[in-house]
């Protein structure tokens, strides 16, 4: 009896331990658990999708644009030095320890025609801008590859020392554009003028220092423009906002010039960087002949605008004489009636 219930016991011990193997082998197996600490790696987590894209400055559009200019100009008028130009050599007109340049040849006194000024006018009937043209001896196309800049300078002091610089490169269309258009300031220019005994007072111990527009971009974008001038292929034409030099009744001192070196801003005045034997001359009878550091550039004398110049300023144009009006004799007058004669006069 006790060896048959061992025999039960023992089977149904069996039959459990069987029972629970077939179960466990028709379950799904749990995976082991592994570490969510990633490798250390040197690609960024986020990785994008695309490349990144450059965002350009926001362009800022035109509010004032000039138009035409008309009215009465002031004229200056400089030499022409293509008669000399087989002879390598400048006219006359260079004076340089006074900023006044007449080298519109390159180093090897190459005549450059498209740098030789031949006039210069100004119009400032505009309520907004004022007008510049510059005309040169030979028409501007002529530069080719060679590089070419035309600008004025401005003297708000009246004293010599010009505060604003205004330059462009050579435009290649009749359409008005600020490409290519600076305008410069010289922080210098309104410190009080030492007496010196060094020609004209120079603009300033750094030059122009400041760059108010470069090549169309600045705080004012419509600050200054250039164009060629419509139907004629030697003239340029310079429109710059009259706010610059006080408004439409402001006074100055104006000047045109060419550079085809170019030279940097921070060099001007050229006369103060370059001694007259580092610069040469274009004057074929000077003893620093032929030209060295400072060549191919040209200017003129020095214009008033919106006042008449005393003559005293540094580097003004010759003022014309003024005629004396001579009076003459008093006639005696005739009565419209012949018949009633004038009152006696007492003596």
């Amino acid at each position: 009896m006790n060896r048959a219930w061992c025999f039960v016991r023992l089977f149904l011990m069996m039959s459990v331990f069987f029972t629970l193997v077939i179960t466990a082998c028709n379950l799904p197996l749990t995976p082991v658990k592994k570490s969510t600490t990633l490798p250390p790696t040197n690609i960024p987590i986020n990785q994008p999708t695309e490349q990144p894209t450059t965002v350009s400055p926001t362009v800022q559009a035109h509010i004032l644009l000039p138009i035409s200019h008309t009215g009465q100009a002031q004229t200056i008028h400089d030499q022409d030095n293509k008669k000399y130009a087989n002879q390598k050599r400048a006219y006359g007109g260079d004076e340089y320890l006074k900023g006044r340049f007449e080298r519109p040849f390159d180093r090897n006194m190459t005549y450059l025609g498209y740098l030789d000024i031949i006039k210069s006018t100004m119009i400032r009937n505009d309520p907004s801008f004022i007008f510049v043209t510059i005309q040169v001896a030979s028409p501007l196309d002529s530069a080719e590859e060679n590089p070419a800049y035309y600008g004025l300078e401005l003297d708000l002091n009246l004293d010599g020392r010009n505060r604003y610089l205004i330059q462009g490169t050579q435009p290649l269309s009749e359409d008005w554009t600020v490409d290519g258009v600076d305008v410069w300031e010289s922080t210098s220019s309104e410190i009080p003028l030492a007496q010196s005994n060094t020609g004209i007072p120079v603009t300033g111990t750094v030059g122009f220092d400041v760059s108010l527009l470069k090549s169309g971009k600045g705080d004012d974008i419509d600050l200054a423009w250039i164009r060629k001038s419509p139907g004629l292929a030697d003239t340029i034409e310079i429109a710059f906002k009259n706010t610059l030099v006080g408004g439409e009744k402001g006074k100055f001192i104006w000047r045109p010039f060419t550079d085809g070196a170019p030279f940097e801003p921070l060099f001007y005045d050229l006369q103060t960087s370059f001694s007259l034997e580092q610069a040469g001359s274009p004057l074929i009878e000077d003893a620093n002949y032929p030209l060295k550091a400072v060549y191919a550039v040209d200017n003129t004398c020095r214009v008033a605008s919106g006042y008449t110049a005393t003559g005293r300023e540094p580097g003004i144009c010759p003022q014309p004489v003024p005629q004396v009006e001579q009076e003459e004799p008093e006639q005696q007058q005739v009565p419209e009636n012949p018949f009633v004669l004038p009152p006696p006069s007492h003596r």
